[in-house]
């Protein structure tokens, strides 16, 4: 929020004892997060030279930020333009005011609505130094016209007054206002002090020049040079000012920024590990879409098989790779590919598998014709319920339709038994005796 310089009073961070020299040798062991996210404010104690182009310090100074103010003599020549208007614009003074408001309360969500852009990292600035702040007082608003119509640079002196400190701390801060599409007054905050040392959002380079060429005006010059002598003999003046300026805030922010830190590095380790995540799964879904190509140009080339002989499906084209199954003569199935004597096909539903080529062929009339089984005429396929037949030899009589069935009678040469009925399966069902059990029908003679 703060215009910013470097501050030559900053503790040794070599002697820093506690929580704070561990939150500062922290900082330097993860310099690297730092840089990336900006955080190189300690910070602010004063104010200087307005906002925009003005600032011109180097990103890895060390420094302080409250919101009071020490004006600086400008380095280049002093450029004389419109003269300021004190408290001049209503709507201006309300802005400005509401933004003070809202800023010693930490009210981001209320400041947003007055100023923006306002980054993550600014709010949690904001959230912490507004804990030591009481209120802004005496709010006068200097004002001159913007590059375009309907904007206006203010400088805002303010008395900062610190939570249980008796004496207000003077300080200066420059505004880039500007009219929205609705005809209502906003800060552009891309111009703001944070933005300024931050670096989060990009700047256009004629507003931030149009910015450094009010900063060399006689009359702003002057009022930094006035506010820069209050903040000095204020701090003279008051010792528990002077130890919150030089020594409470600073170590406040530093713990910000310890925080900053842990959380940058916390945010590029997640980052790492999302893109390394995203860098697996594209590649499981290349080697899929791959695996689906390959299939398919397989299946493209395909070709109808028939088993010439009985042969074992294998896992790998190798007569020593395991043994998937067993493809019967005559069985059918798809060639995907054939090489170095070895077809490989599409075995048990999707399962591919290879088998020697010499035992299959595209020829289904290659497949060997089992010679038709002798017809016994001399025995019935079928007898009529009722028929009593004499046994011309000695039978079993199973349990079941299946010679493994268990054996539940002996039916001798010479003795009857009567049909119940025949079944297509080549066995009778009869009655022997008291015995009920099946006899093969080709044995009934």
């Amino acid at each position: 929020m703060a215009n910013q310089v470097n501050n030559n009073n900053d503790k040794d961070t070599n002697t820093t004892e506690g929580g704070f020299g561990k939150a500062i040798e922290f900082c330097k062991r993860n310099v690297r997060f730092i840089a990336v996210a900006g955080l190189f404010i300690v910070l602010v104690i004063v104010l200087v030279k307005g906002l925009g182009g003005a600032d011109t310090g180097n990103a890895n100074d060390e420094i302080v930020q409250t919101e009071v103010t020490e004006a600086v003599a400008p380095e280049t020549e002093v450029i004389a333009e419109e003269a300021f208007e004190e408290n001049t614009h209503p709507e201006v003074n309300e802005l400005i005011t509401k933004y003070y408001k809202a800023y010693a309360k930490g009210n981001t969500k209320k400041l947003a609505k007055l100023a923006d852009p306002i980054t993550e990292s600014e709010k949690s600035y904001i959230e912490v130094f507004s804990q030591f702040i009481e209120g802004y007082q005496n709010i006068s608003c200097y004002t001159k016209k913007g590059m375009e119509e309907g904007s206006y640079i203010v400088s805002a002196y303010v008395d900062l007054k610190f939570k249980d400190i008796e004496t207000t701390a003077p300080g200066l801060e420059t505004f880039y206002v500007r009219t929205n599409e609705k005809g209502k007054l906003y800060i552009d905050n891309v111009y703001g002090q944070f933005n300024a040392r931050m670096k989060e959002v990009p700047v256009d380079e004629a507003v931030a020049e149009f910015l450094n060429t009010y900063n060399k005006q006689a009359d702003v010059v002057a009022l930094q040079t006035d506010v820069q002598g209050r903040y000095e003999a204020a701090l003279a003046s008051d010792e528990s000012l002077n130890t919150m300026v030089e020594q409470t805030m600073p170590d406040a922010i530093t713990v910000w920024k310890y925080d900053q830190v842990a959380a940058a590095k916390k945010a590029e380790e997640e980052q790492a590990a999302a893109e390394e995540a995203a860098k697996k799964a594209a590649e499981e879904e290349a080697a899929r879409k791959a695996q689906e190509e390959q299939q398919a140009a397989e299946l493209a080339s395909a070709v109808t098989i028939y088993a010439i002989d009985n042969v074992n499906v294998r896992a790998e084209p190798s007569e020593t790779a395991e043994i998937l199954g067993k493809l019967e003569i005559g069985s059918q199935t798809t060639r995907l590919e054939e090489k170095d004597g070895w077809s490989k096909i599409d075995y048990n539903n999707g399962t591919q598998g290879y088998v020697k080529s010499e035992f299959v062929s595209t020829d289904a009339s290659a497949v060997p014709q089992e010679p038709a089984p002798s017809e016994d005429t001399s025995a019935p396929k079928y007898y009529a319920e009722g028929a009593v037949i004499t046994l011309s030899e000695t039978v079993n009589v199973r349990k079941s339709m299946s010679e493994e069935s268990d054996k539940v009678a002996t039916a001798f040469a010479g003795e009857q038994v009567t049909v119940i009925l025949s079944y297509a399966e080549g066995w009778t069902k009869v009655n022997y005796g008291d015995t009920t059990g099946f006899i093969k029908t080709e044995l009934l003679r």
